[in-house]
């Protein structure tokens, strides 16, 4: 692949004991050894600081292009002889794929309209970066630039998604401007050069913009509002409780960086139970079945890797080192039965008291109340749709503050 290296290995026992060895890429010689002696014709350019042949003969190609597929040949000088033998190399375009565990995952919050810039952390480039960009789950390639043809950068101009909106600086870091909520994703970087080859992955969540003063005041209001008609309204009997308090969410809270605990609230498990926990559109996120603990890390962008853990005795989720990507419905379902939903809010720096008041109000009128428009025909409690409109309006709120 792009940026990759391989090594030839010619067969031990076709050049033993040689006097000398020449390795051609077509017809010109690009490396030679002659005992003990090793050195690289300097007419062939597009090899210039990735060649490595060792005293076996073995011929190592760094960092490769595309270019650099085609026909290897290497002559052997014996006292019975000159053997040949021939290598077919061809080199596909870099891969979008990347190790989880080559890099770790850096979190990207933005305002729609703000710029991201998503940062190599490469000082200098050295002048023979091979540098390529991609987006989302299936590894779209966006941006790429190959510094040693001294080309300009490539931008795919085949998704209006991100047309004239994106720019590679010279560390190869990626700026996109002007960003949209549909810039939200993964993004993987690979930079390979002579040296080395690095990787780089980013979560970006681009938010819409958040309310002004004027309306979270006027949403506090109508908070208090709705919570007086609520009282006023069960007194008459207009308004009647579907759900019981146990089956209404459970608000949890916690601070950035903090471990937050989501408690099933049964004291041990069966070894025959299946607990499942559920995340943001109903995603399975982590579960037990038959004594085995399995964790579903990479769905959502991979926000919970190396995060989550299951008590074994209580069913009972812990998320460590939270963020606030994580603020959202959970549900916990045993046997296939929902069991418990809660509601969890992890605090930035500057989020205020007063947004979790509100919210947990808007959930508990969301999930635990139902207005009856007649005798016949109950009207439908909010859904929880609702409720994730209005913490994403205030969490806005919160971006805007920074």
């Amino acid at each position: 692949m792009e940026g990759d290296s391989v090594t030839l290995n010619p067969d031990l026992t076709q050049i033993q004991e040689f006097i000398q060895i020449l390795w051609r890429f077509g017809d010109p010689v690009i490396a030679q050894i002659n005992r003990k002696v090793t050195f690289y014709p300097s007419h062939t350019e597009i090899f210039r600081g990735r060649l490595q042949l060792d005293q076996t003969g073995f011929l190592t190609i760094k960092n490769m292009r595309m270019k650099h597929s085609g026909l290897y040949k290497i002559e052997v000088l014996q006292r019975a002889g000159i053997s040949n033998i021939k290598f077919t190399v061809t080199v596909y375009e870099s891969p979008f794929a990347v190790d989880a565990g080559v890099t770790d995952m850096k979190l990207m919050s933005v305002k729609e309209g703000d710029p991201v810039i998503l940062q190599t952390d490469v000082p200098q480039l050295t002048g023979d970066e091979l540098i390529v960009w991609r987006f989302g789950d299936e590894g779209k390639l966006i941006a790429k630039h190959d510094i040693e043809a001294k080309s300009p950068p490539l931008y795919d101009e085949t998704d209006e998604r991100f047309r004239d909106r994106l720019k590679l600086d010279q560390t190869g870091s990626l700026t996109i401007t002007n960003t949209r909520t549909t810039d939200s994703g993964l993004y993987t970087a690979k930079i390979s050069s002579n040296k080395q080859t690095s990787y780089k992955r980013f979560t970006v969540t681009v938010s819409e913009p958040g309310l002004s003063p004027a309306a979270v005041a006027g949403i506090v209001v109508a908070g208090i509002v709705v919570v007086v008609v609520l009282v006023t309204a069960a007194a008459t009997g207009v308004i009647y409780h579907r759900q019981t308090i146990a089956e209404m969410p459970e608000i949890v809270s916690g601070e950035e960086g903090e471990e937050v605990k989501l408690k099933t609230g049964v004291t041990k498990i069966q070894t025959s139970d299946l607990i499942e926990w559920k995340g943001n559109k109903d995603n399975l996120i982590a579960q037990i079945k038959e004594g085995t603990i399995t964790s579903y890390e990479d769905v959502l962008h991979g926000v919970f890797r190396d995060r989550l853990k299951l008590d074994m005795k209580t069913g009972s989720l812990t998320i460590t080192n939270s963020r606030i990507e994580h603020t959202g419905p959970y549900k916990l379902l045993i046997n296939k039965k929902c069991k418990k939903k809660f509601i969890l809010y992890i605090r930035g720096e500057y989020l205020q008291t007063f947004c979790v008041i509100m919210i947990t109000v808007l959930h508990s009128f969301c999930w635990s109340v139902s207005v009856v428009s007649s005798a016949r025909r109950p009207y439908r409690p909010i859904s929880l749709q609702c409720a994730v409109s209005c913490w994403i309006k205030l969490y806005s709120l919160k971006s805007n503050n920074k």
